[in-house]
């Protein structure tokens, strides 16, 4: 294990945001995010007032829930893997503060969840790719996918849950992976806001003195879910532009596939590239990638992920065959998701290597990892201190990320079109049935 580095940053000031009336707005920090990120949570017990929600039972122990009464509640979040049923029953817990008792009205008229991590990868089910077909019409291929049948939309059902039972009418999420959950939750009424820790990242890579004149410096994401943000610092920071597109080509029948890294987009030799993904899970699409960069003749590579995920055991052997490459100069992620995990065996640890420098020294090479609690602290501030989510977004400032169509995106970076993946087909079984 190894503790995140943590120091005061420029982008924001938890003293410039207005005390908060604890008549009007207070902060209720969940047992699951208590038990997930502790440190948060203290800092956020210390800077805002609380408001009670009692958990207790019934001498059959039935449950028992006693809600206290303010108008707003902005309640942190975090739902891994891991604290999955606790965080759900958090969301549920919740109805307590917003439920409309025998017309007397709800003790909370505005619940907010910051959702510091939503593992949403799994928006919709799971798609399986069919062999390429050609548009004769159109000359261009045809991307054909079948849809996992046995699957449901885990994203769906959470949203459905935030606004129906818990009635949830503000969801911030911290650097959210999937447009199509922003969709889900978007379509129940509930407003949606995505901010970045990508600035301070940056801040943090300016810092350690590794953004040096000599080299020309390229933004490039990881593959089209990441295009958002690439181009977002491209745009504000004056970094060139690269982009990547990550496509599964069907072996065999089409019930498995491998994974292809190409550069649709911009020329990265000769330069320095800081790669950005959202979360780095085995650890297998930033190997690829840096393997692929390094190919096309990059010089020097700085990789950013907001999310520790680190699934398994497979990510930390995987990075660290990325910590080998000498042209990889840092490899950071953000501590939103803690290295200390609620479940045994859960726990991460901070992948590093040892490399012989000038024959005889040996040099530590690790896997960094950046303190954002301040940064969530001062999230929970705004939230409480504004009115409305344009308010929200307005105060949040350059750390907000907009969530476009990358499709849509990539057309309008580049003026070109790539066909969006066409669900054709139902997998079940092991067959494929055509869609009427």
């Amino acid at each position: 294990m190894n503790s995140s580095e943590s120091s005061r940053s420029k982008l924001f000031d938890l003293s410039s945001l207005s005390k908060v009336d604890p008549e009007y707005a207070c902060v209720h920090i969940p047992l699951s995010y208590r038990s997930y990120k502790p440190e948060s949570a203290r800092q956020l017990q210390d800077l805002y007032p609380q408001v009670r929600l009692q958990e207790s039972a019934f001498a059959n122990g039935m449950w028992l829930l006693l809600a206290g009464e303010v108008p707003n509640v902005v309640m942190p979040w975090v739902m891994n893997g891991d604290n999955l049923a606790d965080a759900l029953l958090d969301i549920y817990n919740a109805h307590a503060f917003t439920q409309d008792r025998e017309n007397i009205g709800p003790n909370v008229k505005k619940l907010s969840v910051l959702s510091v991590f939503g593992d949403w990868r799994q928006d919709s089910p799971s798609k399986k790719s069919l062999p390429a077909k050609q548009d004769k019409a159109k000359n261009q291929e045809i991307e054909e996918m079948a849809t996992v049948i046995a699957q449901s939309s885990f994203s769906q059902a959470v949203a459905s849950l935030m606004k129906h039972v818990a009635k949830v009418d503000t969801l911030v999420t911290v650097d959210g992976h999937s447009s199509i959950a922003r969709q889900h939750f978007e379509a129940e009424g509930i407003k949606v806001a995505n901010i970045t820790t990508a600035k301070l990242m940056l801040e943090a890579i300016r810092n350690k003195n590794l953004l040096t004149k000599d080299l020309d410096t390229m933004i490039v994401g990881v593959d089209f879910g990441n295009l958002a943000l690439a181009y977002k610092l491209s745009q504000e920071e004056g970094f060139e532009l690269g982009i990547l597109r990550k496509k599964r080509i069907p072996t065999g029948n089409g019930s498995t596939s491998v994974t292809k890294h190409e550069l649709v987009y911009g020329d990265v030799r000769g330069k320095r590239v800081i790669l950005m993904d959202d979360i780095i899970g085995s650890g297998g699409t930033i190997l690829n990638t840096v393997s692929l960069l390094l190919q096309n003749g990059v010089k020097e590579i700085i990789v950013c992920a907001s999310h520790a995920v680190f699934a398994g055991r497979e990510y930390y052997e995987q990075l660290q065959q990325v910590l080998k490459f000498n042209q990889v100069k840092l490899i950071m992620v953000s501590n939103t998701l803690p290295l200390e995990r609620l479940t045994r065996g859960s726990d991460k640890d901070l992948p590093y290597i040892k490399v012989v420098r000038n024959e005889e020294e040996l040099e530590h090479r690790q896997v960094s990892m950046l303190s954002v609690d301040d940064f969530i602290s001062y999230t929970v501030g705004a939230m409480l201190s504004t009115q409305n989510i344009e308010e929200f977004v307005s105060k949040m400032g350059e750390h907000v990320l907009p969530q476009p169509d990358p499709y849509d995106l990539y057309q309008q970076i580049t003026g070109k079109k790539i066909p969006k993946p066409v669900v054709t087909h139902i997998y079940r079984e092991g067959n494929f049935d055509r869609i009427k």
